[in-house]
């Protein structure tokens, strides 16, 4: 589906994944194991010279992509990664920027990730030129209509045919099984992302809780699917709905 049959990884690879999932610290909300192997294997595979991140958290996922990116283009190659998000604190330690862990965990992939923030997904139209990146990962407010705003926003600055790596797309559901089973959630149960994977109606591959969207070649053609999916309420309201809601119409004006 990726267009490039018969890539193999090379060894570096398979030992930083292996490093990755004997690490000592582990921060709660950042991508899991099986997440990293998706996520470096499209990234390797598609082997683009740079990637947009929406979401930043402590800047771990965003390594990820870096390092797949240096194995694939060399240490001193121009390739990086840019990453966004609207906090300037740390979600889930507000005594530390957001991006903590790639100065901390990373320090020889810091120069190949630079970090937006605050920002929203907005700022990609200052980052990038129309139809140049051929992969992106959302992985921020998990809430509908949220990713599908982010995915929108994006859209215009994807090359047709190309990739959108989409986060959590299993977490409503796992989250609604946690509830019934009496535990207690700290991040919610948001379907933001499992709707907006599960309607997809172009090319997809899903890896568990993360999956990748392909765009088609006419971008219009998102118009009817997105009207058809902002009919679900939204899980976000008010003032917040209210924005989303205009800023989505919005959208569609870069993809005619």
């Amino acid at each position: 589906m990726l267009g490039v049959a018969g890539k193999t990884p090379p060894p570096s690879e398979l030992e930083f994944l292996r490093s990755m999932v004997n690490r000592q610290i582990q921060y709660p909300g950042t991508i899991g194991i099986s997440d990293y192997f998706f996520l470096t294997a499209l990234v390797s595979i598609l082997a683009p010279k740079r990637v947009v991140e929406i979401g930043t958290l402590t800047g771990f996922s965003a390594a990820i992509i870096a390092a797949a990116l240096r194995r694939q283009h060399g240490k001193d190659s121009e390739s990086w990664v840019d990453t966004i998000d609207v906090l300037s604190k740390c979600l889930i330690d507000e005594t530390r920027p957001t991006g903590f862990e790639i100065a901390e965990s990373f320090p020889q992939l810091a120069s190949m990730i630079r970090l937006r923030i605050p920002h929203n997904s907005t700022v990609v139209s200052e980052l990038a030129k129309r139809d140049e990146l051929e992969i992106v990962f959302i992985d921020a407010d998990h809430r509908h209509p949220s990713p599908l705003l982010d995915l929108l926003r994006l859209t215009p600055y994807i090359r047709s045919r190309g990739w959108i790596v989409l986060h959590d797309i299993q977490l409503g559901t796992i989250g609604r099984k946690a509830i019934e089973a009496g535990q207690r959630l700290s991040w919610g149960a948001a379907y933001g992302a499992e709707w907006l994977f599960d309607s997809w109606p172009f090319g997809k591959i899903g890896g568990g809780n993360i999956g990748a969207v392909q765009l088609p070649n006419d971008r219009s053609a998102l118009i009817p699917f997105a009207l058809r999916l902002m009919s679900v309420p939204f899980e976000i309201t008010d003032h917040a709905a209210r924005i989303a809601w205009r800023a989505l119409y919005q959208s569609f004006a870069e993809l005619v």
